[in-house]
């Protein structure tokens, strides 16, 4: 048998074997179904926790609204212990950022402090008249006082948190998703 024979021999049973196949088979469809299961579970993680987040915004401000405290800790802290446990441990509370800013009306929410715009820039320029509505000495580019405030008050909730990669696999495509979740409430009589 010549050589050439030998390799034609060679290339036909080659061609009809399929030892090692499924091995071939593995190596290019599994990283692509472990990827999609990690992201899969990457974007479901994200929704549960900006579900969560959403719910514990509610159950904060609902609270927040009867003014009532527990005897020993701040209305501030129940907020804060209301969003950990609505949360379910998946937001780290020393990363979070909860915001509650009180304003007279519902109007009010978002607007700068009133001021007198001499020079028509359409801004607030050093200088100018203008009232300070949260009495903090100074012109702010929004009225609210912080705090949980009084009766009859509008109380602003706002939670802001950058939630990191479940698995760290998508740490090379991005560091953080932000959520945020607000809550505009009226305050009951008290």
């Amino acid at each position: 048998m010549s050589f050439l024979s030998h390799i034609w021999s060679f290339k036909k049973r080659l061609r009809h074997d399929e030892e090692g196949a499924i091995v071939v088979e593995t190596a290019i469809g599994l990283p692509v179904l472990l990827t999609t299961i990690i992201g899969v579970l990457e974007i479901a993680h994200y929704f549960f926790v900006a579900a969560a987040i959403e719910n514990a915004v509610l159950q904060a401000s609902r609270f927040g609204i009867t003014g009532s405290n527990e005897e020993g800790t701040t209305r501030e802290q129940q907020v804060r212990d209301i969003i950990r446990e609505q949360t379910f441990g998946q937001v780290n509370m020393d990363t979070v950022n909860i915001e509650t800013l009180v304003y007279e009306n519902f109007a009010d929410i978002g607007e700068p402090e009133p001021f007198i715009d001499d020079n028509a820039s359409g801004s607030y320029d050093e200088g100018e008249d203008y009232t300070d509505v949260n009495g903090n000495g100074q012109w702010d580019a929004d009225m609210a006082i912080s705090g949980l405030g009084g009766g009859g008050d509008i109380v602003l909730y706002r939670v802001n948190y950058d939630i990191s990669s479940l698995t760290g696999f998508a740490d090379w495509a991005y560091r953080n998703v932000s959520v945020s979740a607000t809550v505009a409430v009226r305050n009951e009589p008290y």
